[in-house]
């Protein structure tokens, strides 16, 4: 019986890829696991560069190679669907694994039978593996659904989680949707407890061609308030922490036209921030200060 399924999803990668999957395969582990990575209809070598690792692992990853090309959120959630494990790991294909996180990870998960996701800090790293920072261990999103509805701060290379924890939400979750991490970890809180190994176990990759970097910032909004819409309906989701959510999300648009100088849409969405305003005076002067860095 598989107690881990690895998912990896990849496109054009092909400068990453064969260091993402070594850092998974150096894994020192004492449980069987799968590996999972399904090409987006790659233009590079990367589906070449699979079937190698393939063909030397034949027993442990099974490639998935697309016709055409699905997006990043689709590729993701048609992959999800194949894992056997008793637990899922998600990597992105330029990112990196640490030594010791799958064994720590699962090890977690197996003595805290409460908890439905566990993730980690990690370093940022540019295109030569060179590291430029690191998360804040004091900003780690930790507890209740109300807790990753308020503020998500995992980084979705880092999670681990119960298979269990996912349902049709997950399964049917918009395929458009651009940036479908922090609905997808709210979806897993509802079956537990969201926690934190306080330890650096990966390596997220930061550069201009990434999805996140690629994507303009109004659509990361736009995706951010969409998971906010959709945490409402959810029993145990609080409307104080929907208004929380959204109203750092609004008073974020309002910060970034006034830089831009569109002082009226700027204006127009502080004030929106402020009818939805249940944050404290501390993380209000928080989000201040952030507008004029």
């Amino acid at each position: 019986m598989i107690t881990l399924s690895i998912t990896v999803i990849t496109y054009n990668q092909e400068s990453f890829i064969k260091k993402t999957l070594d850092s998974i395969l150096d894994q020192k582990v004492n449980f069987p696991y799968e590996i999972i990575i399904a090409d987006d209809a790659s233009t590079d070598n990367t589906s070449a560069i699979i079937q190698k690792y393939k063909n030397k692992f034949p027993g442990i990853i099974k490639p998935i190679f697309r016709d055409t090309n699905l997006g990043h959120t689709a590729n993701y959630i048609e992959t999800t669907k194949l894992c056997t494990g008793k637990y899922i790991s998600h990597i992105d294909g330029d990112d990196l694994m640490l030594p010791g996180k799958l064994q720590k990870q699962v090890d977690y998960l197996e003595a805290n039978p409460n908890c439905s996701l566990v993730h980690h800090p990690v370093y940022y790293i540019d295109v030569s593996d060179n590291v430029t920072g690191k998360s804040k261990i004091s900003r780690a999103t930790t507890g209740s659904i109300n807790a990753i509805v308020k503020a998500n701060n995992i980084i979705n290379s880092s999670n681990m989680f119960r298979r269990s924890s996912l349902d049709q939400h997950f399964y049917n979750m918009r395929k458009d949707l651009l940036l479908h991490d922090w609905l997808a970890h709210i979806i897993k809180a509802q079956y537990g407890s969201i926690c934190f190994i306080p330890e650096y176990l990966g390596s997220y990759r930061v550069y201009k061609q990434s999805v996140i970097q690629s994507t303009s910032f109004i659509k990361q909004c736009d995706a951010t308030l969409h998971t906010m819409e959709y945490a409402s309906k959810f029993k145990n989701v609080k409307m104080n922490s929907v208004k929380y959510g959204k109203s750092k999300i609004y008073f974020t648009l309002a910060r970034h036209y006034f830089k831009k100088g569109f002082y009226k849409r700027s204006e127009y969405y502080l004030k929106k921030s402020c009818d939805n305003k249940v944050l404290s005076w501390d993380n209000f002067r928080y989000y201040i200060k952030l507008s004029f860095k």
